[in-house]
């Protein structure tokens, strides 16, 4: 149920008015000792008119009837106004009150009730908004205690915690056996003698049961839960080898939760005093990362040469390059660290320092701010540089980041569906070659025993992005690559028909190479698992070949 107006007004409001037959004056000095911009008009029977007196009336009326202000009387300076009922939705009267910057409340026999201003829609949201914050706060305390306690994403121990929590079939299959066995009893057919394990595995793929498992990040509140719980070495309430308790606290955080998604009211005092509890006793009994939970590099050897048949990808401006934005100080910070520093321990002061500039108070007041969520700028900075954030500490105001190869994972992932979706097309010259772990990888060369490049690459770039394009360059010559670019340039209209979208043309004058692309809405660490993103990519990586393919003979560079 959506909110309403009343759970906006003060239960002791008392809205300040005036009547017609006022002063103008008399209206300006209310204005002034409240400091309102407003003020209601009601009749000696404290009846609604529907009118307001405002700064601006008042400056109209004496301008249109070139009278000074105290010759005027209240009924000669207002404006109409909708008025509204306390049970009316709120998110249907945001738009009036936001234009209006209030909103006239009336009850029965159009008695003035109350009046609700924007002041009062923001400190409501600002609270909603809070109430969420402080859960997800929650939320990711657990998240953070199942990685330390599973020692990683990856860990066999945790993928198979996921399958058992998340197999909604298992109590189907349980009863399988039992419901065919009545259902042969009731025909009068004896059931068949010996192993049945094949036949019951038949019957449950007849039934196309919803597959267990899920990506760690589209887990629910309840499985998250679940998850923790089941580890031997979760954290209890006490003595007790009991889940209960703790279970019982965190599903009155869920229940909280849900009640404010799907808006069936506020939060009691209760229910926020039992949030912000669980916030501070999963922070007081977060797990303590060891050796074997944090995450490790290999040292790279000291030589190693490194042979190109052809030039590498340029990569500048990309999205594994400089950290940009408010937050670059510190995600710059991190990338420089060296490759040997597993860990790095810092005060909040310590971040402001690096920034030069303070942290928001939200920083201060909710751990879901340091989520390691990719959608927030600041925290996409630092898993960018191979970064996430771990073992904070709100009432210490510090924080630990840890290395980890997330990203590098995610991009390994993504690019390996795309290998593996493309060797089922045989016109495509797939190349197949193994992620390496870059935001970018190259698909097809057109043109694979010469210098000239013209290859299919798709890569992962700034703003959110995934790309797929004809990158061209010639290493013998810069002009070389550009008069090919151009080229093709002068043919755009007529590609661009066959590959049935427009194109983005990016002839890239300070660099050798240039580049034909296509651009969707994508993300390494949200969309690494896109089925829409990855069959996205493979489309327009074939739409490249088939189109460009063809083309290249006829141009006497290469």
């Amino acid at each position: 149920m959506s909110p309403t107006l009343k759970d906006l007004l003060p239960p002791d409001q008392q809205p300040l008015t005036i009547q017609p037959h006022e002063s103008v004056m008399e209206a300006i000095e209310r204005l002034r000792a409240h400091q309102y911009n407003q003020l209601p008009v009601v009749d000696d029977q404290g009846r609604c008119r529907g009118e307001v007196v405002t700064y601006e009336t008042i400056l109209h009326a004496s301008l249109a009837f070139e009278t000074e202000p105290p010759k005027l009387k209240v009924k000669d300076a207002t404006k109409r106004v909708s008025t509204y009922g306390a049970d009316d939705d709120l998110l249907t009267t945001l738009d009036a009150i936001q234009s209006s910057d209030f909103a006239l409340i009336v009850g029965e026999d159009d008695k003035l009730t109350g009046i609700v201003t924007t002041a009062d829609t923001t400190a409501y949201f600002h609270k909603y908004a809070g109430d969420l914050m402080m859960i997800e706060g929650v939320e990711v305390s657990i998240k953070e205690a199942i990685e330390i306690l599973y020692g990683g994403l990856q860990e066999p121990a945790l993928i198979e915690a996921i399958e058992s929590v998340t197999d909604r079939a298992s109590d189907t299959r349980k009863k399988l056996p039992a419901a065919i066995k009545a259902y042969l009893g009731k025909m009068n057919v004896a059931p068949p003698q010996g192993d049945d394990t094949q036949a019951l595995a038949v019957a449950v793929e007849k039934l196309n049961l919803p597959k267990a498992g899920k990506p760690f990040d589209r887990l629910t509140f309840d499985e998250y839960t679940e998850i923790l719980l089941r580890h031997p070495k979760a954290p209890r309430v006490g003595e007790t080898d009991s889940a209960g308790t703790i279970r019982k606290l965190l599903h009155t955080v869920r229940d909280a939760r849900n009640k404010l998604a799907h808006f069936r009211g506020d939060v009691t005092i209760r229910e926020r005093a039992d949030i912000k509890f669980a916030t501070e006793w999963l922070e007081r009994h977060q797990p303590v990362p060891t050796l074997s939970s944090a995450p490790t590099s290999t040292p790279p050897p000291e030589s190693v040469e490194v042979i190109f048949m052809n030039p590498p990808y340029e990569n500048k401006g990309e999205e594994d390059s400089a950290p940009q934005g408010k937050y670059a100080a510190l995600s710059r910070h991190l990338g420089q660290l060296d490759p040997s520093v597993q860990s790095c321990m810092m005060t909040f002061a310590e971040v402001e320092r690096l920034l030069n500039e303070k942290l928001p108070q939200s920083a201060y007041e909710y751990r879901a701010w340091w989520a390691n969520d990719p959608s927030k700028p600041h925290a996409a900075g630092w898993l960018a540089q191979g970064w996430k954030a771990q073992s904070l500490s709100m009432s210490e105001k510090r924080l630990t980041f840890v290395r980890t190869d997330d990203r590098q994972q995610a991009y390994i992932a993504f690019f390996s569906r795309i290998n593996s979706e493309l060797r089922k097309c045989s016109e495509f010259p797939l190349k197949d070659t193994n992620p390496q772990g870059q935001n970018w990888h190259t698909l097809a060369s057109l043109f694979p025993d010469t210098s000239y490049r013209a290859d299919v690459i798709c890569a992962f770039v700034r703003q959110r992005r995934l790309r797929v394009e004809l990158y061209l360059d010639d290493p013998r010559e810069f002009l070389t690559g550009k008069d090919i670019f151009d080229s093709l340039k002068e043919r755009q209209a007529e590609l661009e028909q066959q590959f049935g979208e427009p194109l983005e043309w990016e002839r890239l004058d300070e660099r050798r190479a240039s580049r034909i692309a296509i651009y969707t809405d994508a993300s390494i660490l949200t969309d690494a698992d896109n089925e829409n993103a990855i069959m996205w990519t493979v489309n327009r990586a074939r739409d490249f070949h088939r189109v460009f393919a063809p083309v290249f003979p006829g141009i006497g560079h290469v």
